[in-house]
């Protein structure tokens, strides 16, 4: 499970607002990042997105902590959220969501906000996802519940070798089984 992500937008409070209103989440105010918000998904898991404005980048603090004091305090060793003059029209890096709501509603949210906004059937069908370009920039991929059905579905070592043709890399499987896989971040 991946608990959250960053993405920078130029209206960080309309996009915290929209991403809410698709999760049937909740907005707060972020402080590690000035300006920023984090959005909470009403799943039970604590899923989320923290929402900072364009040209936000995280850095790495200076130095170590002593790894023998695994409860020193760390704040001047950790990342830092500052301003950047970089801000890329499009990235790589996209969101991929679940939520409870219909296409038809994800469509008027998004239409509402103004942002580009389609059914996309990926891989000439083999699934469904709602392409939502968040401030039309940023590739925000939203599944209803029968989307995100069909997507588990498939999303496991065994189909995704035989969809691509080919076993998965041995120097990077695990044979420890995903459920007892923790990811925080």
């Amino acid at each position: 499970m991946i608990n959250h992500i960053s993405i920078a937008a130029h209206d960080p409070q309309k996009v915290a607002n929209v991403l809410a209103e698709i999760w049937d989440g909740m907005v707060f105010p972020f402080p590690p990042a000035p300006n920023s918000y984090f959005v909470i998904a009403n799943d039970g898991r604590g899923t989320a997105v923290e929402v900072t404005p364009a040209g936000t980048v995280l850095v790495p603090g200076e130095g170590l902590p002593d790894e023998a004091d695994l409860n020193a305090s760390t704040e001047e060793y950790e990342a830092k959220f500052v301003q950047s003059e970089l801000r890329p029209m499009y990235v790589a890096t996209h969101l991929n969501i679940n939520t409870k709501k219909n296409i038809e509603e994800i469509r008027e949210i998004a239409k509402r906000a103004g942002w580009r906004v389609f059914v996309a059937n990926r891989d000439g069908g083999l699934f469904q996802l709602i392409e939502v370009w968040v401030e039309n920039q940023f590739l925000l991929e939203v599944m209803t519940p029968e989307q995100t059905a069909r997507y588990v579905e498939i999303a496991n070592p065994e189909f995704i070798a035989q969809f691509f043709g080919a076993p998965p890399d041995a120097s990077i499987v695990s044979n420890q089984p995903a459920e007892n896989l923790n990811v925080i971040g």
